[in-house]
């Protein structure tokens, strides 16, 4: 039996574009980020989807609305193992706030992202297990069917370097996913495997964020979560 699910990251938020580590945040949609869900919700309208997901957060609901317009007699959860990285005291401030304040966290961030400990917050391998839990309990409630899921860049890495890797440690070679990126996954008996991975096909060329790994020390300035 043939499982199959649309990860998609949500759209550009007032944060993303603040530069801004916003892990739980509320931050608003942008104006762009509006764009890219009426772009998002297109793509699916014509799609069979049996479910949606979504983290709690408002940048991942409207991601998640954006889909269910099209699809009214899809059931639309809250999930609230998919929300966002608990960045604790690390929440929401400038990218260059981070590293000047914890510069041993932002070290990790950059170089091994599976020791990063939040103060305040979550550990990385924290955020790991209740991801994939997360993902796992998805799976198995809709057995044979098509669901999408709204979440975060955080979590869609946890996930990436389970299926890609098999343990935490990949998150050292994570892909990074851009705003509304769609990742096909599938699972078919007791495995996992990708289908695409952060396909940004629904947005013409200029709206199209190219994938950048930051870096606090060395980086370009664009939002890691």
């Amino acid at each position: 039996m043939v499982t199959t699910v649309y990860l998609v990251r949500h759209c550009q938020s007032m944060g993303n574009i603040q530069h801004r580590f916003q892990g739980r945040f509320d931050a608003a949609v942008s104006p762009e980020g509006e764009k890219q869900l009426a772009l998002l919700g297109l793509r699916f309208r014509n799609e069979p989807i049996d479910a949606i997901y979504t983290s709690p957060l408002a940048r991942a609901k409207a991601t998640a609305q954006a889909v269910a317009q099209y699809h009214p007699n899809a059931p639309l959860v809250e999930e609230p193992g998919l929300i966002e990285i608990d960045c604790g005291e690390m929440e929401n401030l400038q990218l260059t706030e981070v590293a000047e304040r914890f510069p041993v966290v932002a070290r990790h961030w950059d170089e091994t992202p599976d020791l990063c400990q939040f103060p305040g917050g979550e550990t990385m391998g924290q955020v790991y297990r209740r991801a994939n839990a997360a993902l796992d309990r998805i799976i198995q409630g809709n057995q044979g069917k098509k669901v999408v899921i709204a979440t975060h860049g955080g979590v869609l890495r946890n996930l990436y370097a389970r299926v890609s890797y098999g343990s935490l440690e990949g998150i050292r070679h994570s892909k990074v996913f851009g705003n509304t990126g769609v990742s096909t996954l599938v699972a078919e008996d007791g495995a996992l495997r990708w289908e695409a991975v952060d396909d940004l096909s629904h947005l013409p060329e200029g709206m199209r964020r190219p994938p950048t790994d930051f870096a606090f020390f060395g980086g370009d300035g664009r939002e890691p979560v």
